[in-house]
């Protein structure tokens, strides 16, 4: 199965997009192009040709993915592929490779939010994430780690929906102060009875299984008043997956925001401590869109564990985890105690004879 690859109308060769001038730029002659100039390479683009037969199939274990060859149209060069990989990068030619049947029909994006953070972007604030982490392992620092830090566009769900409901309950307010050997507590008791309802738009939750929810959900927000139509030019220069979540798995997680959403605003009316509360809410979904939005991400291994730092591709949010170097940890500690302790045998030695 082939590729699709933007190419430069000057010179024919790869066109990038540019995340901080929002246009696109050849990598050989340089040429820039709109927006609006890559949307019509792509949308001309010739269909790619028949794939060729299936291979016979092979036994794989559960946990074993499912893997894919597809030709780069640039060099020829084979780049293999899981099953939700819809954009990837040519090892020998450094071209991207969009695998335009794996975005299309119900696995076609409506939505997306180009990037705005340029790699270099990432870099400078993985770096500075870094400072003061004197015990993280060495590999969190060498530069051959560091420049692994890929652009990925990940597949969202977004929610439209609607919270609405009511609370009845207490609140006690309380005071107290003394008057000669007695202290007197007064307690004030209201009624409180609220109702309202929230609407909601784009509540985002991720479709795709590779990526960790937390993660995804620390690097939030996105502003998506940003959002532009889905056009595949936005995906060179970039990794790309397709869902592997569906709208109806995903549903819960967007509920149970709105409806956490939908109680803090009721909460931060009231005030005070509250007793005997009751909360009567309801959460529907109203809208329903597909979107990919803009991730930088680096996992590095150690001892058999993934550690992930991810950064908003559109606001430059970060989010990390970095263990600690047990054996850093314990140098350090030695010097300090061997620093100590010449020290105080400078000061026992100095008081001992001069004194």
């Amino acid at each position: 199965m082939d590729t699709t690859i933007l190419k430069c109308p000057n010179c024919g060769n790869n066109l990038i997009f540019n995340a901080e001038t929002q246009n696109f730029k050849c990598s050989f002659c340089g040429s820039t192009l709109s927006q609006e100039e890559a949307f019509k390479i792509t949308r001309t683009t010739t269909a790619a040709p028949p794939p060729p037969p299936p291979p016979p199939q092979q036994h794989t274990t559960s946990n074993q993915p499912e893997l894919n060859l597809f030709h780069c149209r640039n060099c020829g060069a084979e780049m293999v592929t899981d099953t939700n990989t819809a954009a990837t990068f040519c090892v020998y030619c450094g071209s991207t490779g969009i695998i335009k049947n794996r975005l299309e029909g119900r696995f076609q994006p409506q939505l997306i939010i180009p990037f705005k953070k340029t790699k270099e972007d990432a870099i400078q604030a993985y770096n500075d994430f870094l400072k003061g982490k004197r015990f993280a392992p060495d590999a969190f620092s060498r530069q051959e780690n560091i420049d692994k830090i890929t652009g990925v566009y990940v597949p969202f769900w977004l929610y439209d929906g609607k919270s609405f409901g009511s609370f009845e309950g207490e609140r006690h307010d309380s005071s107290s102060w003394r008057e000669g050997d007695y202290i007197y507590t007064k307690t004030e008791i209201y009624q409180i009875k609220r109702s309202g309802s929230v609407e909601f738009e784009n509540v985002p939750a991720d479709g795709s299984k590779k990526f960790d929810d937390n993660t995804m959900d620390s690097i939030e927000p996105y502003d998506f008043s940003e959002c532009q139509p889905f056009d595949y030019s936005f995906l060179s220069g970039f990794l790309a997956e397709k869902y592997d979540v569906s709208p109806d798995e995903d549903k819960a997680r967007a509920e149970k925001r709105m409806d956490q959403t939908f109680q803090n605003k009721i909460y931060s009316t009231i005030g005070g401590v509250l007793v005997n509360e009751k909360v009567d809410k309801t959460t529907i979904i109203t809208g329903l869109h597909y979107a990919l939005l803009p991730v930088w991400l680096l996992n590095t291994k150690i001892q058999n564990k993934i550690y992930t730092f991810a950064m908003n591709g559109q606001t430059g949010l970060i989010v990390g985890d970095i263990p600690v170097d047990q054996g850093k940890m314990a140098k350090y500690g030695a010097i300090k105690a061997a620093q100590v302790a010449v020290i105080t045998f400078i000061i026992i030695y100095l008081v001992t004879t001069f004194l």
